[in-house]
């Protein structure tokens, strides 16, 4: 069984030995979930740039400004850090200058909204918001499954559909309201025009057998599988011996990749150990399947991903 990580990137990916490192290299080179949104102007991003990796294999060799900007950030939230990547590669892109993180505008003293990044490069000025998002297919209906409400994150608090509205009329348009044209105005005077960017990435993960994709993602946009529990268990007991990883929230962008066998349990201890943490926590796992390489150095990295969801999930 395979998802679909781009076999390319992922090779590439691993060459790189720090952690931190190589979630910047995915933030910068893997698919974004939409290849367009209908209901907006705004530009896809990240632009495609292979002359980043020799920067990201220099900055894997001595990566301490990318981990003392890192450790400057005090949240543990997963998007709060995919946001700080972004902010670290904003302000070392030669082609890129970061002008504002996390400007906020006012109305009437109630805060309006927050711009991600205001960034010129060139002669070009850009608004650009980011997030990172993991969508879980609801229906095993494949029409049904083109609709953007069918997919919803893990703790059934978050759906694309209402994602996707909240960046079309709220987020992405945030520079044409008055108020934030009075304040670019103030800031940036020589700025006649602001481009509008979206880097919206993650992963999205079909019922187990199954592989649908809601309207407008991008093909190549990272996917996998989920399972019930229970499911998953007996899917366990005929599937050959492997190592497995429980992924921790911290480490969901780039495919894992570890030297540490004793990170990895077998069928038989993951069996054991799903049922006790699902049933401590009451929400979905994140499971990655791992094959050994034995090329320049024997480690292990990540086959495909996929979640184990309560037997009850999703919760409403």
């Amino acid at each position: 069984m395979q998802n679909t990580i781009d076999r390319l990137l992922n090779t590439a990916v691993h060459k790189l030995q720090h952690q931190a490192v190589r979630d910047l290299a995915w933030c910068c080179f893997s698919a974004p979930i939409m290849h367009k949104l209908p209901d907006s102007e705004a530009t896809i991003l990240p632009f495609t740039n292979q002359h980043l990796w020799p920067w990201l294999y220099a900055l894997d060799q001595q990566p301490e400004p990318l981990l003392t900007h890192i450790a400057q950030v005090k949240s543990t939230r997963l998007g709060i850090y995919y946001e700080t990547l972004w902010r670290f590669y904003f302000s070392h892109q030669s082609e890129w200058e970061l002008l504002q993180h996390n400007l906020q505008v006012e109305r009437n003293g109630a805060t309006l909204g927050a711009f991600d990044f205001l960034c010129r490069r060139g002669n070009k000025y850009w608004h650009i918001e980011t997030a990172v998002k993991f969508y879980l297919c609801d229906t095993r209906n494949e029409q049904d499954a083109h609709h953007w409400h069918h997919w919803i994150g893990p703790s059934s608090q978050d759906r694309l559909d209402l994602k996707l509205a909240h960046l079309c009329h709220h987020q992405l348009p945030l520079h044409q309201t008055a108020e934030a044209k009075t304040q670019l105005q103030k800031l940036y005077p020589q700025a006649d025009d602001w481009n509008t960017g979206l880097c919206l990435q993650g992963y999205l993960f079909s019922p187990a057998s199954m592989d649908y994709r809601p309207a407008f993602s991008h093909e190549d946009q990272g996917r996998g599988h989920w399972w019930y529990l229970q499911d998953f268990l007996d899917y366990l007991l005929e599937e050959h011996e492997r190592g497995w990883v429980i992924v921790e929230h911290q480490r969901w962008l780039s495919p894992i990749h570890t030297k540490n066998c004793d990170e990895l349990m077998c069928n038989k201890d993951l069996a054991q150990q799903l049922p006790r943490q699902i049933g401590e926590i009451k929400r979905p796992l994140l499971l990655a399947a791992m094959e050994e390489i034995n090329v320049e150095g024997n480690y292990w990295r990540e086959d495909w991903r996929g979640f184990i969801v309560p037997d009850t999930w999703p919760v409403n």
